[in-house]
């Protein structure tokens, strides 16, 4: 079972679409295709020239396995595309590559090298399929799959099927000759072709004259001669029909919308239009949609009649209009049944949120023009889908609603507060934040905050623009608000409060509350909380001496951050940054410095000042310690620049000061700016006293030695107590531990 807000996989977009009994045969293509093998193959052309049908074909004939995906707008968002994409190879490979290793890959943020890599090692051949492209317009997701196809091996080759061709750098690939393009003019039939579909598949028995006249009127455009075939089939006169048949593809277009579907009858055409509304119809909804009781079987008979509608499964239960065919239907139903379409998306809406689908719930809903169920929609859906890496999908919901509505919304304008401060926005998640105080409805929110008073503290709390203070109250209050009742909120609050601890530098206090909220998140599946708690217990364990511990939590964090696409996203990249810390004081400088400098282009873009200083210090003392002085000042002048124009800056303020003294002191030998109570601590840890012992051999608090041994392991420059001993030792600062013990009775 996926996690709430991981998309749930619709098996019927990993099916290849099935090849038509009367389709065409093209031996040609699909000849040229199987020998080619180039590592791109780009089929470009307007809908309806036959681009799936002739990849189901090359698959029917090629003896490579297909990975496919046909893509639509649900994955017009990197999460979710390539989760799609790592099952379809997963499905096409199984024996090769166990499921849950390619779908791990998919979530890491590196997907793109990291399966290039098990692919070449898997070394089967593959053919990775990616029907209807032109869905997706995410930058992102373009430049990850063009990264992909350039590191992808020989044994592997990327067919893409797309309207509009995609924006890669194509340049170099079509110079090396790794690029073979089939566009319009190479899919359109021949004069033959178009004879042997009217004629002997389609059994119309046409002259030879009317068969070249809707050829050339049609310019061999497959769909055309297929939508002609509707029409001519209940025409009583076939000659003044292709006489009358467009004179070009945009005339055939018009006439499309103003002939072919009047050929159907009535209740064909009523059915077609209510249910090309929706992107794919089953029988239930079709009845819901229409108010009929024998939707799922007027399905199938449609399908048998090749009106363009396909099959989506192997039971046949779910289907798809053709492209084409669904835009004219949705320009005829807006043309004709104008008052109709909000009514139809409102049906949609409750249907697929009765079905579990919140993505197409909060479509239509927002298609409707009903606001009121799209926030209350977004405002149940979003926080999941946040924790699991889904911000563009939210972001995108925001959008086609638009500014005004939103902001006059209390409910979507605490969804843009978050969504804004997540993609480092923190000026419009401000004003979002006062037009939710001023809108927001009395009690509960649908994310399942107490109040608008408990979401004001929790924001404060994530995101308190530089002030500790203003964190720790946020984070108490909000504890106070939701750590009682049962809601997601009462998982974040343990981990602010942890976190707002960690940054005051209360490490010992801190340790409680994120080991709750770690086993609270990874119970309730979310992963934003569950990487963040990871991530700060890595931190606790650091500031205390206990190296392999942190080393493990981090490795952890990060382990988790990949596997639920949050590498790039704040809690990972708190992940990473505690990670390059503990390799760092682990000695395993270069190590350290290569995670987080690999880390660095995503923590700018969030525009978080604690994240970014916390990360700008430690990847400054990397460089330091691997020697590149220039860079590991530059760094730390960035970070104390922060420091300054924050309001109450908790534990940075000390960091960033013994990273300086590290970075800018000269002349010094490790050890020699140790004070006198610092060497008193360093002796008694040195004897093997723990410290709670040595507080009371000195008489002071737990928590003031344990401060002085975090100071210790940073002026000496190591990670444990055993380091620092044999450090100390060598420096001549305590007694030597092995002629001590040499000495020693026994």
């Amino acid at each position: 079972m996926p996690p709430p807000g991981a998309p749930a996989l619709n098996a019927t977009k990993l099916h290849p679409p099935r090849v038509r009994t009367n389709a065409v045969p093209r031996p040609y293509l699909t000849t040229m295709l199987v020998e080619a093998r180039p590592r791109l193959v780009l089929l470009i052309a307007p809908p309806g020239f036959g681009k799936s049908t002739l990849l189901a074909e090359w698959a029917e004939r090629d003896q490579r396995p297909f990975a496919w995906l046909r893509t639509d707008q649900q994955d017009n968002d990197p999460t979710v595309l390539w989760t799609y994409l790592a099952a379809a190879v997963a499905r096409s490979m199984r024996e090769d590559l166990p499921t849950e290793r390619i779908r791990a890959i998919a979530r890491d943020g590196a997907y793109d090298t990291t399966l290039a890599g098990e692919l070449e090692a898997s070394g089967g051949e593959l053919v990775i399929a990616l029907d209807e492209y032109f869905h997706i317009e995410d930058s992102r997701s373009h430049a990850a799959l063009f990264r992909f196809i350039e590191q992808a091996p020989p044994n592997v080759s990327i067919a893409i099927a797309s309207r509009v061709e995609p924006p890669f750098p194509l340049a170099r690939l079509r110079a090396s000759g790794d690029v073979l393009e089939l566009r319009a003019a190479d899919l359109r039939f021949s004069l033959d072709e178009s004879q042997w579909l009217l004629n002997e598949s389609l059994g119309l028995g046409l002259e030879p004259q009317s068969v070249r006249m809707l050829h050339d009127r049609t310019e061999g455009w497959p769909a055309g001669l297929y939508l002609a075939n509707l029409g001519l089939r209940n025409a009583r006169d076939r000659a003044t029909f292709v006489r009358r048949f467009g004179a070009s593809n945009r005339l055939v277009g018009d006439y499309l919308k103003e002939q072919i579907l009047a050929a159907l009858d009535e209740e064909t055409l009523r059915f077609m239009l209510r249910t090309s509304l929706v992107d794919q119809i089953c029988g239930p909804l079709a009845d819901v949609l229409t108010g009929r009781e024998d939707s799922g079987e007027r399905l199938a008979k449609l399908e048998q009649a090749n009106v363009f509608l396909q099959p989506l499964d192997d039971t046949r239960e779910w289907y798809r209009y053709h492209l084409l065919l669904r835009e004219l239907l949705q320009i005829e139903l807006r043309r004709r049944l104008p008052a109709d379409v909000p009514v139809l998306h409102a049906l949609a809406s409750a249907w697929f949120e009765q079905a579990g689908d919140a993505d197409r719930a909060v479509n239509h809903a927002i298609e409707a023009g009903d606001t009121d169920t799209a926030g209350r929609l977004i405002g149940a859906n979003y926080l999941y889908r946040i924790e699991w890496g889904r911000i563009a999908t939210v972001e995108s919901w925001l959008r086609r609603l638009g500014d005004d509505v939103v902001d006059a919304d209390g409910r979507l304008a605490v969804v843009k507060t978050w969504t804004m401060h997540f993609l480092g926005r923190h000026d419009e998640a401000d004003l979002a934040l006062e037009a939710a105080q001023r809108s927001a409805p009395e009690g509960p929110l649908p994310d399942g905050a107490s109040s608008i008073e408990s979401t004001i503290a929790l924001v404060n709390a994530a995101f308190p623009g530089g002030d500790v203070g203003r964190m720790l109250a946020g984070a108490q209050r909000a504890f106070e608000l939701e750590a009682a009742r049962r809601s997601p909120w009462r998982v974040t609050v343990h981990v602010l409060v942890g976190l707002a601890l960690v940054r005051a530098g209360r490490f010992a206090e801190a340790e409680p509350y994120l080991a709750r909220g770690e086993e609270l998140a990874h119970q309730a599946r979310m992963g934003m909380d569950e990487v963040g708690a990871r991530a700060l217990r890595a931190r606790v364990a650091l500031e205390t001496g206990q190296l392999e511990l942190a080393l493990g939590r981090a490795r952890s964090a990060v382990a988790v951050a990949g596997q639920s696409a949050l590498g790039r996203a704040h809690a990972g990249a708190l992940a990473r940054t505690v990670l390059g810390e503990t390799l760092l004081a682990a000695g395993r400088s270069a190590e350290g410095e290569a995670v987080l400098a690999e880390a660095l282009p995503d923590v700018r873009s969030m525009r978080e000042p604690f994240v970014l200083t916390e990360f700008l210090l430690a990847l400054a003392r990397a460089r330091h310690a691997l020697g590149r002085t220039a860079d590991a000042a530059r760094l730390l002048a960035e970070a104390e620049g922060i420091v300054e124009t924050m309001p109450d800056p908790g534990d940075l303020r000390r960091s960033a000061r013994e990273t300086s003294r590290r970075i800018r002191r000269r002349g010094i030998r490790p050890g020699e700016d140790l004070t006198e109570r610092e060497l008193d601590v360093l002796r008694l840890v040195a004897a093997g006293l723990s410290t709670r012992e040595t507080a009371g051999r000195l008489y002071v608090s737990f928590n003031t030695v344990h401060t002085h041994i975090r100071t210790i392991y940073r002026k000496l420059g190591v990670g444990s107590r055993g380091e620092a001993t044999a450090r100390a030792s060598e420096m001549g600062l305590i007694p030597d531990v092995r002629t001590h013990r040499d000495k020693s009775p026994g």
